[in-house]
């Protein structure tokens, strides 16, 4: 024998129950539809907890967002060479700012680049960074930060030297 289980359905459901109740057994349709919630939340759970998935999702996302970073620097260092003096001095007093950049930064970063003549197919050597950095919110914070950081790693190398007087 199996346990009563009590099942409240909105009135207008109800209504509709009435004329066609004698056609099927109610109590079996429950059954069925709880046994498919009940084995799809097993499984969700399963893979969620059993074997570790959101752990391992969780680092492929970190390192894949260090590797957009890297791009972003990588482009930073490529692309200074494009850059004036006034151009590192106003980035080295916004480098705070740097670390609160939302997703326009990236629009903001292409557009600087256009304005600089810098090439459009030397930004990115990786061709899935273009798909991803059109899709993931996140990545185009990370690779802005990440060329923010790369034009200031050449900036601090040259700067005493710029400087000298």
């Amino acid at each position: 024998m199996g346990q009563r289980v009590t099942v409240a359905v909105p009135d207008q459901l109800f209504k509709r129950l009435q004329p066609v109740k004698k056609h099927f057994n109610i109590s079996a349709v429950c059954q069925e539809a709880l046994e498919m919630a009940v084995v799809t939340q097993e499984l969700k759970i399963q893979a969620t907890e059993g074997m570790g998935l959101v752990e391992r999702l969780q680092a492929e996302k970190a390192v894949l967002l260090h590797n957009v970073q890297q791009e972003g620097f990588e482009l930073g260092i490529r692309s200074s060479s494009t850059l004036s003096y006034q151009d590192f001095r106003h980035f080295e007093r916004v480098n705070a700012v740097a670390a609160h950049l939302d997703e326009d930064a990236l629009e903001y970063l292409w557009d600087f680049l256009d304005f600089k003549a810098y090439p459009q197919q030397a930004r990115l050597h990786d061709p899935d960074f273009a798909h991803l950095l059109k899709v993931d919110p996140q990545s185009r914070v990370f690779f802005a930060q990440g060329w923010v950081d790369g034009v200031l790693s050449v900036w601090q190398a040259i700067k005493s030297q710029v400087d000298v007087n």
